[in-house]
């Protein structure tokens, strides 16, 4: 209920806005419902592991609280065969397919999180595999517990 009420004011506000004649070029048609910032990332080796940890503040542009699934996906497809790693890690039946592309048909595995005005800040630690090239792309999804996508930022590393 609150997720869509928060995006018919978002639209209904714009649209009214467009009415009264003050269009703007430069502002996009919608505005996004989750905001990211302080995005980074920061490799950790030892003899026995690799690990990508990244680190991200997300919040939500209008009132309200929304109920939300947090996924981190990393990967290099410059490479062969191509690599990437997910948090929270994942099944078989998760929400990343064993090409390591993300699909919502299970939002639950997420990283359970309520967005609000204020930030919330998602640490997320991915094993890399020993020797490998590093991964050089990170996404950051939010989904609805409905498998709506909220937010799918990339991020170079």
């Amino acid at each position: 209920m609150g997720l869509g009420y928060l995006t018919f004011r978002g639209v209904s506000a714009r649209r009214h806005a467009n009415e009264s004649g003050s269009e703007t070029a430069a502002e996009p048609a919608t505005m996004p419902l989750v905001e990211f910032d302080s995005f980074s990332t920061r490799r950790e080796k030892s003899s026995d592991a690799e690990r990508l940890n990244v680190s991200v503040k997300l919040r939500l542009t209008a009132p309200g609280s929304v109920d939300a699934y947090v996924y981190v996906v990393a990967r290099n497809d410059h490479v062969s065969p191509k690599l990437w790693g997910v948090w929270p890690a994942q099944d078989g039946g998760g929400a990343v397919t064993a090409g390591g592309h993300f699909r919502v048909s299970n939002p639950a595995t997420g990283q359970a999180v309520t967005l609000s005005t204020r930030w919330t800040r998602i640490n997320a630690t991915i094993d890399h595999p020993l020797g490998k090239p590093p991964f050089d792309e990170v996404m950051v999804y939010v989904v609805s517990p409905k498998g709506d996508i909220l937010l799918a930022r990339p991020f170079a590393i």
